[in-house]
This record gives structure tokens, sequence and C-alpha cells, in this order.
């Protein structure tokens, strides 16, 4: 098109520029401002013209089309965040160690936990691209993991596991994309090798595994992570069927580390570490996933099959009675109410009709919709009978297309990624004392929680304030966990909420018994043995034993690996040895917000000078343990202490309350804590305390549980204990 005029082939003849034309003009001119801007949307077209120019119309749709595409954007923006940072796409990663304070490990990070994570696409397109994946688990029925199999909106389309799935061996899926020739099968055999088959409804996916693991027990303990890592996580195993079939039907198990990204993909990990923040750019992200995933169809996999031959690793659609449905399916007619702000199934294109004042109206209710969905993640369900927790026992992991239930859709994905299906997980929140944002938590305050003893055969429901209602063994101990965690919050960051820098100030769980081999005060290097929870980077933290103010350090505090530990093997004795530099002080990050990020970003502060005392004296080191968390695994331990009455409390303080047991205590991020490592920046204090539940005791008419009971008589039969400030 000329900047002048246009050309009309039929007629053969040049016409002036119309008025509609300009519109497009003022519309293009708009978006490349919005590009210069920082929009991300260096490719952005005009589409075709909509029916709505009304500023108010745009920004109330615009708000709607914001919370309905959070889901597929995320898993769009997740699949390149992962590929880059993390691991190819179609392979697991993570494992190594819990989401203590300093790992990537994912969305509000669990420390009760470790966790494998693969985003993956089934379409069969581009290089080495497959229709089919190979599953394979480890037996479940006494270490307990679940997996979690998400689709393109975040949709559970299954549940692998010790709920659903028990067993005493290893168990195969086959994922099955929507246009495999095995979508439509719940068992399939293939060259002689028969697999449970998991059909998805949409090309892209996210399987997030979690695996329990405690963190807080010695390495050798049975049940802590570095055994659970060799002896669960590394049994678990992802391959296309080509590459399972090639090695005779045999899984190639995960290799914790196998990937190790290059300085130049983290950094173009970067652009899609957050949701973008302006309106273009998101919708941009929204359509690509779109045009990536078609909509599932009546014909899609095995909608349509009656309820009761659903394999049990096969989750049901909320509401269904007796036909199963594609979780994802329809959503036809709500796209369709998108199509006059230019996104469709081919993609987002702004209208060639709107200029400035629609794309200003755009944005606007993109911001509109972001906060609505993070008031409700503040103070949604919190009130008085609730002790004011918030959470959703229903409705959630597996959402109704239903304006109700893409608003909670929308919240889970603001809150944290996902949410697995509540009869697996329930994750109630503490935002605030009275359920209004006028009093929300602050690190700098000291709170106390207090759980009473279990009570079996209420007298009356609910029951208030014992210990969190679980599915238990034959020796009373939780089949899943429940835990409690403080994360420090921001609203600029969708990969937030954080696991906060300050869990590594209790080390009441670590311990200083590993060797020093060597200290050179010449160049403060340490050099140590290595400990058995795992290889040491650069920003993990440790701790010296009783000797080690003669090396010119500080017995108990915690310092910090501030340089790549450089490993060494004697030639004769071929043991390992691993060099370093320490800091007392490790700096993440900041967000726009000024909140550190969690990771293994950021660098150390100033060197810690070393020095060599006269004679002989021993130092040991050890790792850290961050108490980033608190539950029932420290209780079945024996670690987390109880009251004269069997009661339990947890304190969430910037320090160590007075008469608190230290292995009661959940470390906050204080304004003076922060004063020590960012002079000068004002770091929001503001935390928000996260209950996790797996496994919770079913619904129960008659017992304390968090889910419905049955009857429908009230929301749950068990409720938290109210949240308590002291001071």
């Amino acid at each position: 098109m000329s900047p002048i005029t246009s050309t009309v082939p039929h007629r053969r003849r040049r016409v002036p520029l119309s008025r509609y034309r300009v519109g497009a003009m003022l519309a293009l001119v708009a978006v490349l401002a919005l590009v210069s801007t920082g929009a991300n949307a260096r490719s952005v077209s005009a589409g075709s013209a909509s029916p709505i120019t009304n500023p108010l119309v745009i920004k109330k749709l615009a708000a709607k089309a914001y919370t309905w595409g959070l889901a597929p954007e995320f898993i769009y923006r997740f699949l390149k965040y992962n590929n880059l940072a993390t691991a190819p796409v179609n392979t697991f990663a993570g494992g190594r160690a819990a989401a203590a304070w300093n790992n990537n490990a994912t969305n509000a990070g669990d420390a009760s936990v470790l966790y494998l994570n693969t985003v993956i696409d089934l379409s069969g397109r581009g290089r080495g691209g497959t229709k089919n994946l190979v599953l394979t688990v480890p037996p479940s029925s006494t270490n307990y993991y679940v997996v979690d199999l998400l689709d393109d909106f975040i949709n559970t389309m299954g549940s692998i596991g010790t709920r659903t799935t028990p067993s005493t061996s290893a168990q195969t899926y086959l994922l099955a994309g929507p246009t495999s020739p095995y979508v439509h099968k719940r068992i399939v055999r293939i060259r002689g090798f028969t697999y449970r088959v998991l059909p998805y409804d949409t090309n892209f996916g996210w399987i997030l595994i979690r695996i329990r693991a405690d963190t807080l027990v010695p390495a050798s303990d049975p049940v802590s992570a570095a055994s659970i890592l060799k002896n669960v996580v590394e049994r678990f195993a992802m391959n296309s069927l080509a590459q399972f079939q090639a090695r005779g039907n045999r899984p190639k198990y995960f290799v914790p580390g196998q990937y190790t990204p290059t300085p130049e993909q983290i950094k173009r990990a970067q652009k899609w570490h957050s949701a973008p923040t302006n309106a273009v750019a998101f919708f941009k992200q929204v359509g690509a996933s779109l045009r990536l995933n078609p909509l599932p169809t009546a014909r899609t996999g095995l909608n349509g099959i009656p309820l009761r031959t659903l394999p049990s690793w096969i989750a049901a659609q909320p509401g269904a009675i007796r036909f199963y449905r594609n979780p994802s399916y329809p959503q036809q007619q709500t796209l369709a109410l998108f199509k006059a702000l230019g996104l469709t199934a081919n993609g987002f294109r702004v209208p060639s009709n709107w200029g400035p004042r629609q794309l200003k109206a755009l944005q606007a209710g993109m911001d509109a919709g972001n906060a609505s969905l993070n008031a409700l993640i503040s103070t949604g369900g919190a009130t008085a009978s609730t002790n004011y927790w918030n959470y959703l026992n229903s409705g959630v992991g597996s959402y109704r297309n239903t304006p109700k239930g893409y608003t909670y859709r929308g919240v889970i994905v603001l809150a944290g990624g996902s949410a697995n299906l509540p009869v697996d997980a329930v994750y109630p929140q503490y935002n605030n004392l009275n359920g209004s944002s006028a009093t929300p938590l602050d690190g700098n305050n000291t709170y106390r929680l207090t759980f009473t003893p279990p009570v079996i055969n209420p007298s009356k429901l609910p029951v208030v304030g014992s210990l969190p209602p679980t599915a238990n063994d034959s020796h009373g101990n939780p089949k899943g966990f429940w835990s409690i965690h403080a994360y420090a919050t921001d609203a600029t960051q969708s990969a937030a909420p954080f696991i906060t820098q300050a869990s590594v100030l209790n080390t009441a769980y670590s311990t200083a018994n590993i060797p020093v081999t060597a200290v050179d005060p010449s160049t403060n290097t340490i050099t140590v043995k290595p400990s058995a929870w795992g290889p040491l980077v650069a920003s993990t933290p440790i701790l010296f034993g009783p000797t080690a103010a003669q090396y010119g350090l500080t017995p108990g505090l915690p310092y910090y690996v501030a340089t790549t530990p450089v490993e060494q093997t004697d030639p004769n004795t071929k043991a390992t040895t691993f060099s370093f530099k320490v800091s007392t002080k490790w700096l993440q990050q900041l967000s726009k917000a000024n909140v550190p990020i969690q990771g293994t970003n950021g660098g150390p502060g100033p060197i810690v000078s070393l020095s060599k005392p006269g004679g002989p004296v021993t130092l040991e080191w050890g790792p850290i343990q961050p108490v980033s968390q608190l539950g029932s695994q420290q209780l079945t331990s024996g670690k987390l202490a109880k009251n004269g009455d069997g009661s339990v409390t947890i304190w969430i303080a910037p320090t160590l309350p007075a008469g608190a047991p230290a292995t009661n205590w959940l470390p906050t991020p204080s304004s003076a804590y922060y004063a020590t490592r960012y002079p000068g920046v004002k770091v929001p204090t503001q935390i928000r305390l996260l209950m996790r539940i797996y496994y919770p005791a079913p619904g129960s008419n008659t017992q304390a549980s968090i889910l419905p009971p049955p009857n429908g008589s009230m929301g749950a039969t068990y409720v938290f204990p109210a949240v308590q400030k002291v001071g």
C-alpha cells in the first residue's frame, strides 16, 4: 500500500485514501509507537476491521480476553523459557535439589518435594518432532509422588501416582497427541509392548511431577532429598515412542544435570521469564499459542466415551455426569467473542480500524483484568468463617468452560502457574489478618500458627484448627504431606511468589561436619570435600563449624559460595575436592518492584578475607538446609517440636522469637535484613503464607476434610487455625 493512495485492481484507477484507511494507518502508527516503548511486538500488522471501536466496550471485552488467555499465554511462554533455560522440549529437567531459595525449580517452588518438569510438544512438527511420548514412572505405593499432566489451558488431563495408580513396580504410559493414531485408545499394544494411553487434547502441554522428599533431615536418611533423588527421581523417564522402541522397549532414565544452558541461552530466556505487561505483546503470545494448538473438537481423543470406562489415570472434565469430555472442549464460542479484538484461532492482529484510543482501551482492559484477578488472590474467599484463609477446593486443576471457570483458571496462573486437582492437593493462602488488603502480612512482624491434635469422630463440624487432615497409611503418617511456606509476593512478576532469601537464616536443621581440606589466605580460597547433598554452585549457602573463628570465619553464620567451584581429583586416591571463595552475602536480581527474584541469578557481596591458625586446627563445613517450609515431614521425623498439650506452633518471624524452638521457625525477610543487602533500595517486605495439603483426606460428611462433604452441607469440614500477630 502506498503511503498516500491505494490501488483497486478491478477498476484500474487510483483513489484517495478513505477515512477507513486513515484509521488503519493510525492503528499501525500506534502499534509502532507501542513497539518503540517496549511492546515486544515487532511484527504486528493490522488485521480485519473490528465491529467495535467504542473504548469502553473494548476495555470490558479485553479484560475478559485477558482472563481467558492467561493459560495459553503461560504455556506458550513457559515452553519458550524452559526450552532455553531448563531443558529442551519433551525432556525432563529438575530433580537435583529442592526449591530452597536459590534454584529455578518452578513457580512458587515447594521445598517439600523434588520437582521434575517438562513442557511437551506433541504436534509432530519440526526437527525431531513427535506425536507420542513414552512416560515411565517408578513404584508409587511407598514413595509418594503425583504426576500432573496439563494441556495448553492448564487443564489436568491426567493424574498418575500414589492416589490414582498405586504400584509396586514401574509403569509405562503413552502420551498421545491430538493427531496421534493412538489418541482414541485407553490401552494399546504396539510391537508386542502394552502401554496405558493418556490422550492429549492440545499439542502443547506441561508435566509437573512432585516427589515427596524431606529436605530437613541428613542426606543419609532414606526419605532425604538426596536419597529420594537417587532411588525415585532417577527412575523416571521420558522418551519418544521411536526412541523407546529403538532401545528394545526400554526407557532411557532421567539424569539430573544433563542439560546446562549457555550464558547466551539464559540471556535469551529472560524475554520469556514473565508475561508481557503490554497488551499487544501479551495478546500476540496468546494468539501464537492458539495458532499452534487448535482447540479440541467433539472428535478429539476420548471425547464422548462413557465415564464408567474412563481409566483412573485420566481426569474427567468438571461437571461430567455420564460422558467424558476433553477438559478444554468446548471453547470455540468463547474465543469467537474475542474476534472483535483481533484474537482468533489464527493468532492476534490489531484491527485495521483502530487508533490510539482503541489501543489504549485494550491496554486498560488487560490492566483491569490483571488487577481484578490479583484482588481475588489476596482476598477472595477469605472470611471470618475460614479464619481468613482463602482457597479453592473445587473447580480447579481442571476448569469449567464458563466465565467463573476462566476466572479460577486465571487466578491459578497468576498465583503460581497451575494447580493439581483438589483430590490431589489444595493450596490455602493467607495474605492479610482480616481479609482486607489494608492489613497485609509483613516480614517485619512476628506471627504464630498453632495446630491442635487431630480430632477423631468429631462431635460437630467443621473441625477448627487441628493438624491438616490427610489420607494416612497404617502407621498414621500422611500418604502425601502438608506444609506451610512464607513467600515474597510481587505483582510485577508472573513467576512470583518467590522463596525468600531469609530462609537460610534458620540453620537449626544444618550441620557442619564435612572436612575442609585446605585454606589459602593468599587467594582467600578454601578447598573442601563434597557433600552428599549434591554439587556446589555459586550462590549455595553454607556454614562452618566451631573452629571457624581461627580462620577468620564465624561459626554457624550463613555464608555463600561466591565463585564457581573448581573441581579437582587426586590422581592417586581419586578423591574429589572443590575450591572456591566465600561471601557473607548473595545478592539476587531485583524485579521492577525491587523484590529479590528466586534463582541463581545475581552475585556475591565482598569476598571474605581468610586467615590460618598457627598450628593444625580442623575446620569443618556443611551445606545449609534452608527452612523455607515446615510441615508433616518434620513431624514424622520428630524434628518439629510439640507443645505440652500435643499441639504444634509454627513461628513466622524475621528473627527467632524468644522461647520458640528454632526447629519451628520460618524466617521472613525484613527491612533490616534487606538494608544490609540492598542499601539505599526500598525492598518490599510483604509476604504470603501458603499451605499445601497433598492427598488430603477424602471429603466426608462425618470427618474433617479440606474437601467439600458429599452432602454439600458446607464448603469444607475443616478450618485452618487463625494466624496470630505477636506483639
